[in-house]
């Protein structure tokens, strides 16, 4: 299931459904504030937008005071200048207290008098917690492999990695389903599947089907909620438009010496067809992962066919050396016009298909530790602590980049004082361009 950043783009508005009044007041302290100046700012998380509401002057003492009328509840981020989010609330009470101190390395804020704000900021922490945890255990067996240690404990450390990485999933789905609010509860999803979209968090995403189960529990709970139902329709949607449990269509096209190549011909073996480009950002960072499961799996039945979106051949051909992808790769060299794309119905790449020995796809656009769970799962070698139905890849119910940028880089980078300002675009896709 392609990864789908914007799925709702005009649906989900985070002040939801009500149009009654609802005045509340943030304020607090903020000591050794950089700023003088204290941001609110609204979420629209379906567009990755964020609309400043109000702003006020920090005291010398640090007090600061914020009061705005808005219909119904929402999610809201406060911010000083130039900096991303350093609180994320939402207005489930008509006072809310933040008192943050900026020379603190961890858990600089509290907030007060929301419960809904409050379950935000100890949900952050506690995968905080569990990621700097994981990531520990991956330094240890990186380290470890790298000196050709003791494989054993290697393979123990990172089943640890995987054990910590299904607990947060598992965090998250129960913190989603005790919600009594529609906005953390989607707010939580959101930020998790962000997460979880980006291969750096090795994290476990939610399948299309999974996050449809917990949609419908959503709707059940918050009646009349038309946003929800809206978001559950989405992805019902691609679901249905899905290449999942449908042979794969036949592709036909010169390898790099000008030799015809059939997908066909790899029957009998589980191959991921890989669709690329050396001029993919994306697609090259990926491809570490991509040669890693070729590493580990070529032996078990397994192989890959680089299928690349090109133009200029020896772009290409040096791509493939320089990232040592060491498997049949072909290309029509038509960039955007090449045959592939309106057979497989790409919008953007990297993305990938995984076809069984019978030619039928069981998986598409497999990333990061999604690939290696599914091939783990289907070729052994690792078995997931829970079963997944369907595809493993991410849907990403709203554009929780943003959300990622202006709040978990506080929650997983913990900026120190005068540290580089976080950029947020460098892991989007490269999208098939409008024509005109």
């Amino acid at each position: 299931m392609r990864n789908i950043v914007l799925l709702i783009g005009t649906f989900l508005l985070f002040g939801f459904t009500e149009n009654n009044s609802n005045p509340f007041t943030v304020s607090g302290t903020l000591k050794n504030s950089p700023s003088k100046v204290v941001y609110l700012e609204e979420t629209i998380i379906a567009t990755g937008q964020t609309i400043l509401k109000d702003s006020a002057r920090i005291n010398a003492d640090g007090k600061f005071s914020i009061s705005i009328d808005v219909p119904g509840e929402g999610v809201y981020n406060l911010r000083l200048s130039n900096e991303p989010a350093f609180a994320t609330i939402i207005n489930d009470a008509e006072k809310i207290n933040i008192e943050a101190d900026f020379k603190k390395q961890f858990d600089f804020y509290n907030v007060s008098g929301s419960a809904a704000s409050k379950g935000i900021k100890d949900y952050l922490a506690k995968l905080n917690e569990l990621q700097r945890e994981k990531f520990n255990y991956y330094n240890q067996a990186d380290s470890i492999r790298k000196n050709k240690g003791d494989s054993l404990l290697a393979a123990s450390l990172e089943q640890k990695q995987k054990d910590i990485t299904q607990q947060m999933k598992t965090i998250t789905e129960q913190t989603v389903k005790q919600s009594n609010k529609a906005p953390f509860s989607l707010f939580i999803l959101a930020t998790y599947q962000g997460m979880a979209n980006n291969q750096g968090f090795r994290m476990f995403a939610f399948t299309a089907e999974e996050l449809v189960g917990l949609l419908t529990e959503m709707i059940n709970k918050f009646p009349g909620n038309d946003d929800i139902v809206n978001i559950k329709n989405s992805i019902e949607a691609q679901i249905k438009r899905s290449l999942v449990g449908k042979p794969a269509p036949e592709i036909s096209l010169p390898d790099t010496e000008g030799k015809e190549v059939k997908l066909s011909s790899y029957r009998g073996k589980y191959v991921l067809v890989d669709f690329w480009a050396s001029w993919c950002g994306p697609c090259r960072r990926e491809n570490p992962t991509v040669v890693e499961a070729y590493t580990r799996f070529r032996d078990k039945n397994f192989t890959v066919l680089g299928v690349s979106l090109d133009k200029q051949k020896e772009a290409w051909q040096k791509a493939i050396a320089d990232d040592n992808l060491n498997w049949t790769h072909i290309s029509d060299l038509k960039y955007w016009s090449s045959a592939v794309v309106p057979l497989y119905g790409i919008q953007g790449i990297p993305f990938n298909v995984l076809v069984d020995p019978d030619g039928k796809i069981v998986a598409e656009n497999l990333r990061g530790t999604a690939l290696e769970q599914k091939l783990g799962e289907i070729l052994g070698g690792y078995i997931p602590p829970q079963k997944s139905s369907g595809s493993s890849s991410t849907l990403l119910i709203v554009a929780a980049v943003t959300v990622i940028v202006l709040l978990l880089g506080w929650f997983l980078f913990f900026r120190k004082k005068e540290t580089k300002k976080i950029v947020s675009n460098k892991n989007q896709g490269r999208k098939k361009p409008n024509k005109r």
